[in-house]
C-alpha cells in the first residue's frame, strides 16, 4: 500500500467521500510510517443486494446502508447519536426512509448550515443528552461510535439512549470487533478500544436492554480454524471468495470485521454500578493491547528473552511506529526497550531518533536522540519519553527511527504510563483510560 493510499485511508469516511476520485488521481507524500491503518467508519446487516466495489470503504459503507434499510420501519422520532454533515442526514433518510423528526447529537463536527427541515441538531456528547425528553425516541441509532467513547462516556450513552427510547423502543449500534482488529494489528486514530460481541451483550443487558438481531460485517476469520484472513482481500477465486466471506459474516459475527447489533428497551432496570464495574475492566483489559498495536516499516521479527523484538538488519528506517490512538490531556511517560547488536560505532554517533507525535501533521510532544555510546555501554537499555498533552490528541505513535546503519533492535512492546502533575486531575485520566 503506497503512503498516499495510506493517508487517504485515515481520514474518516465523510472526508472521504467527496474527494474520492480526485485524492485517487492525485500524488501525495509524507514520511514513512506516519499513516499506516485502513479506517472503517461504516457498516451492516446482511449480504448486499448488488456486488461491492473493490475498495474496503466502500463495501463497508454499502453493506451499513444494507442494514439501515432492514430496520424496523415506522419510527417517528429517529436519533443518531455521533453524525456529521448533511450528507449524513441524506444518506439515513435514503437507506432508512422519511420520519417526522431526525434528532442528531454530535460534539466535535460543527452543525451544517443546510441540515434538512426535519434535523434537530444538538450540541453534546454521546454521555449527555439531556436536551431530548423521556421515553420519546423510537430508534436510537450509534454508528462506528461506541469505540470512539471513554469509559464514563460509555456508561452515560447507554443509559441516555434507554431513558430518551420509548417503551419497547430499539437501539441499533455497530462497531468493529476487536477479536478481529486486534489480531490484525488495525489502527483507527479516533478510536480508544473496540469491543468483541460477548462484551456488547453483557453491557447491554446490564444497561436494561434485550439483545433481539447481531450480524457480522465481513469475515476476517475463519470460524472453523481460526485462521485470520486479509483483511483487504477481494478475489472469488480460492477458499475465501468475496461471496463466500460476506455470507459467512453475516452468520458469525464473533468472526467478522464489524458486528451489528439491535436491542429492545426492556422493562427490568439498569444494573448501574455493575455497568459502570464491567466498561472498567474491559478497558484496563484491552487498553495495553490497544497501545501495543506496532508495526515496522524495515525491521524483521524474532524472539528475544521470549518477547518479540523488531531487527533492523543495519537498515535506516522506521523501525517501529504505532499506535494511532487518541489520548486526553495529561502528563505521559512511554518506555521503550532498545539494543544495539551489531559491531561498535563511535560514541558520539546518533544510532536513532525516538519521538512522539500526534495527527496528520505529526506534531512533535517528544523527542530522544540515542547515541552510540549510550547503545554500545549498556547492551539492552531502556529509553524514556515523558510528555505533556494540553488538550486531547488523535493519532497518537511512537516512532523509532535507525540511523548510521547501525543493527539496532527494539522490543515490539512498550508500556504508556499516566504521571501526575498539577495541570490535570490525574483521577480523570485514569479513569478515562480503564
Amino acid at each position: 500500500m503506497t503512503i498516499a493510499r495510506r493517508i487517504f485511508n485515515y481520514l474518516p469516511f465523510h472526508i472521504q467521500r467527496p474527494i474520492r476520485f480526485a485524492y485517487r488521481k492525485a500524488k501525495a507524500h509524507m514520511q514513512p510510517g506516519a499513516i499506516e491503518e485502513v479506517s472503517a467508519n461504516n457498516v451492516p446487516a446482511s449480504a448486499p443486494a448488488s456486488a461491492p466495489g473493490p475498495d474496503i470503504n466502500d463495501l463497508l459503507h454499502q453493506l451499513r446502508g444494507d442494514a439501515l434499510a432492514n430496520l424496523p420501519k415506522g419510527a417517528d422520532h429517529f436519533v443518531s447519536v455521533g453524525c456529521s454533515g448533511t450528507w449524513y442526514f441524506n444518506w439515513i433518510a435514503e437507506k432508512y426512509g422519511d420520519m417526522h423528526v431526525h434528532t442528531g447529537v454530535e460534539f466535535y463536527s460543527p452543525r451544517p448550515s443546510d441540515l434538512p427541515a426535519n434535523v434537530n441538531w444538538i450540541a453534546n456528547t454521546a454521555g449527555n443528552m439531556p436536551e431530548i425528553e423521556d421515553a420519546v425516541a423510537d430508534i436510537v441509532f450509534s454508528g462506528q461510535n461506541i469505540e470512539h467513547l471513554w469509559p464514563d462516556d460509555i456508561v452515560g450513552f447507554l443509559l441516555e439512549s434507554r431513558r430518551i427510547l420509548k417503551e419497547g423502543g430499539l437501539l441499533a449500534i455497530d462497531s468493529p470487533n476487536r477479536r478481529i482488529t486486534a489480531p490484525l494489528g488495525w489502527s483507527h486514530p479516533e478510536h480508544i478500544i473496540e469491543f468483541e460481541v460477548g462484551e456488547m451483550f453483557e453491557l447491554l443487558h446490564l444497561a436494561g436492554y434485550d439483545v433481539e438481531r447481531h450480524i457480522g460485517i465481513w469475515l476476517c476469520e475463519d470460524p472453523f480454524t481460526g485462521e485470520i484472513l486479509p483483511f483487504e482481500e477481494f478475489s472469488e477465486q480460492g477458499n475465501w471468495p468475496v461471496s463466500r466471506r460476506l455470507a459467512l459474516g453475516t452468520t458469525h459475527p464473533e468472526s467478522a470485521f464489524i458486528w451489528w447489533i439491535e436491542a429492545r428497551k426492556g422493562e427490568r432496570p439498569p444494573q448501574v454500578e455493575r455497568l459502570r464495574e464491567l466498561v472498567a475492566q474491559i478497558y484496563a483489559a484491552a487498553w495495553p493491547e490497544r497501545w501495543n498495536r506496532l508495526k515496522t516499516i524495515i525491521g524483521k521479527e524474532f524472539q528475544r528473552n521470549g518477547t518479540t523484538w523488531f531487527d533492523s538488519n543495519s537498515r535506516d528506517g522506521v523501525l517501529v511506529f504505532g499506535p494511532y490512538a487518541p489520548l486526553v490531556p495529561g502528563h505521559y511517560s512511554v518506555k521503550l526497550n532498545l539494543a544495539l547488536l551489531g559491531r561498535k560505532l563511535p560514541g558520539k554517533r546518533i544510532v536513532a531518533i525516538c519521538e512522539v507525535v500526534s495527527g496528520l501533521d505529526c506534531v512533535q510532544h517528544a523527542r530522544r536522540e540515542i547515541f552510540a555510546k549510550v547503545a554500545s555501554s549498556e547492551g539492552e537499555f531502556e529509553v524514556d519519553l515523558n510528555f505533556s498533552l494540553e488538550e486531547t490528541r488523535f493519532g497518537v505513535q511512537v516512532r523509532i527511527i535507525a540511523l548510521q546503519r547501525a543493527h539496532i533492535a527494539a522490543e515490539r512492546a512498550m508500556k504508556l504510563i499516566v504521571e501526575p502533575g498539577p495541570a490535570i486531575d490525574e483521577r480523570i485520566i485514569l479513569e478515562r483510560q480503564g
